[in-house]
């Protein structure tokens, strides 16, 4: 099992890795956060002196091309109304539709947003309170996978850490789940 040391170093490194700059970078621009906002404009006064323009209009509105492309694929990849899975036997087929419907539709669009805007994401299966499996999309972002040559006992690990609010306090929180076989 890790140790909370572990955990915490394992966070620290994934936090700073090149792989989840570049995703912040895209999720950035995916939500209209672009360079454009550190532009300036210049022009040369009567004097001669370069003035910064400040009066210069639209010159920060940053389009949101990069929103719209993404959107554009996730709809694509997810377009036509054939189901995801496809059974012969009518039982079989209603029980795919079941868990392959419009709520996994729903997460496996979240999720191919991600994987396009950030390169990578990731979708985990549960138990519902139903009984049945579902699925919810994981934020890339907040997942580590451990390999076993990086531990100690030699186990896989996924670590999955996210915020969460406490309303009674209004505090925001890290949750951390570590996940092994």
């Amino acid at each position: 099992m890790l140790t909370i040391a572990e955990i915490g170093k394992f966070i620290d490194n994934d936090k700073s890795s090149e792989k989840k700059r570049r995703a912040r970078k895209g999720v950035a621009y995916y939500d209209g956060r672009h360079d454009i906002k550190d532009y300036k404009m210049y022009y040369v006064d009567a004097d001669g002196d370069l003035k910064e323009d400040k009066l210069r209009s639209n010159i920060k509105i940053s389009h949101p091309f990069f929103t719209e492309l993404v959107d554009q694929q996730v709809q694509y990849m997810l377009s036509g109304d054939e189901p995801f899975m496809r059974a012969e036997d009518e039982r079989l087929q209603k029980a795919l539709d079941d868990y392959f419907g419009d709520d996994f539709r729903a997460e496996l669009v979240e999720c191919l947003t991600g994987c396009v805007s950030k390169g990578f994401e990731n979708m985990y299966a549960y138990m519902s309170a139903s009984g049945k499996t579902r699925f919810e999309t994981a934020d890339s972002l907040g997942v580590i996978e451990v390999r076993g040559k990086d531990t100690d006992d030699g186990c896989d690990y996924v670590i999955y850490y996210y915020p969460d609010r406490i309303e009674k306090e209004n505090k925001v929180i890290t949750r951390i789940q570590v996940w092994d076989a």
